[in-house]
């Protein structure tokens, strides 16, 4: 009878241990959802701003292959843009304008190589209890 009593014993502890488990992984995934949709607000801005630069309007980021957290380019028609994280949040300047891209933004880091200048590899981590990362590759003129 004491085997029976240990048997139950340990399968609902296995049980219990497995809905926690569970319940921890449909919460993670909940996240990451949110944070994905934190990086495609970021990206549609990313994706129309950049191409339109030109290669030698880049500031902050030299074609050296290093990664930098910040980025500065000109748009004759429209002056100087900047993408910056501050506070957990990602920000675009124009013309001493802050606006708010996107938010839960750890990281945004920026590099260009020496060979290939005129591409921007970009690399945006997301987090708030669990983290997600997207990379991408913008060309600009």
């Amino acid at each position: 009878m004491n085997k029976i009593k240990t048997i139950i014993v340990c399968s609902l502890i296995i049980l219990i241990i497995l809905t926690l488990w569970e319940k921890k992984e449909r919460e993670d995934f909940k996240q990451r959802a949110l944070l994905a949709l934190e990086i495609q607000k970021a990206v549609e801005f990313l994706i129309v701003d950049l191409p339109q630069a030109q290669e030698n309007s880049i500031k902050d980021v030299p074609a050296d292959g290093i990664w930098y957290h910040h980025i500065a380019f000109d748009l004759a028609s429209q002056g100087v843009f900047e993408y910056l994280i501050k506070d957990g949040s990602l920000f675009r300047i124009n013309k001493g304008k802050l606006l708010l891209i996107a938010d839960n933004i750890g990281d945004l880091r920026i590099r260009r190589y020496k060979n290939v200048p005129n591409i921007l590899e970009i690399q945006i981590e997301a987090h708030k209890n669990v983290s997600l990362i997207s990379n991408l590759r913008i060309r600009i003129r």
